[in-house]
């Protein structure tokens, strides 16, 4: 009787050990998991923040092209047998 309660006792210790452990694991793996999702989060906020600095600078382009008016001019010629688009009158700045 004392036998088999001495081993119930290791079963139940080792058991107790395993659990620590997985329990330990499941930590570590909690926290690089938090840890990548914080990175994740702020790689996304950069994102946006320059898809918006994106997406207002080809608004002002856009805006520009539009208030300059068709000065430039595109012409295609042959040079050396190939066909080239030469632009004609550029519109700068």
């Amino acid at each position: 009787m004392k036998d088999k309660h001495w081993r119930q006792l290791l079963e139940v210790s080792v058991a107790l050990e395993i659990a620590k452990r997985e329990r330990d694991a499941f930590r570590d793996k909690a926290t690089m998991l938090e840890s990548q999702l914080a990175d994740t989060a702020q790689r996304a906020k950069d994102a946006e923040t320059r898809l918006h600095e994106t997406t207002t600078m080809l608004f002002q382009v856009s805006r520009d092209a539009i208030g300059a008016g068709p000065r430039s001019t595109a012409t295609e010629v042959m040079i050396d047998g190939r066909s080239i688009l030469r632009l004609g009158h550029p519109v700068f700045d």
